[in-house]
């Protein structure tokens, strides 16, 4: 089974301070691969604040195991940045952490993204609510 989906949530550093406060925007392929298996390639646009002049974007893959409607799993993103004129990809893949819960229709994602040199320092968290088409 494959279902298509879409995601709008937030994104902070490991302190939740919110400041800046960073909006996320995404899609996503869910492909439901046996019964416990959900491979997930995904895209999520963060935007600092409502200036919309730079951005990050962050294509990448996650597997999930899904004994139910609950999920959870591991995957690999990379960063890009875009903005003033330039855009800048980061050297190295990133992990992405990822737990939630999925009906037919909907998606509710908490994760956190750590570099693999600095493994949950600096990390930034997030949640998006998803809708599945």
């Amino acid at each position: 089974q494959t279902t298509f989906g879409v995601n709008f949530g937030i994104m902070t550093d490991d302190g939740f301070s919110f400041d800046p406060l960073l909006w996320t925007a995404g899609a996503e392929i869910d492909l439901q691969l046996g019964q416990y298996l959900m491979l997930s390639p995904e895209v999520t646009l963060v935007g600092n604040g409502f200036k919309f002049k730079e951005f990050l974007l962050f294509p990448g893959a996650v597997l999930n195991f899904t004994p139910s409607n609950f999920f959870v799993g591991g995957g690999l993103v990379k960063g890009i940045y875009i903005g003033s004129g330039e855009t800048f990809v980061s050297d190295d893949f990133a992990l992405k952490l990822n737990a939630g819960l999925f009906s037919r229709n909907l998606k509710l994602t908490a994760y956190v993204i750590t570099d693999f040199d600095s493994l949950f320092k600096n990390m930034v968290v997030g949640a998006s609510l998803g809708f599945r088409l």
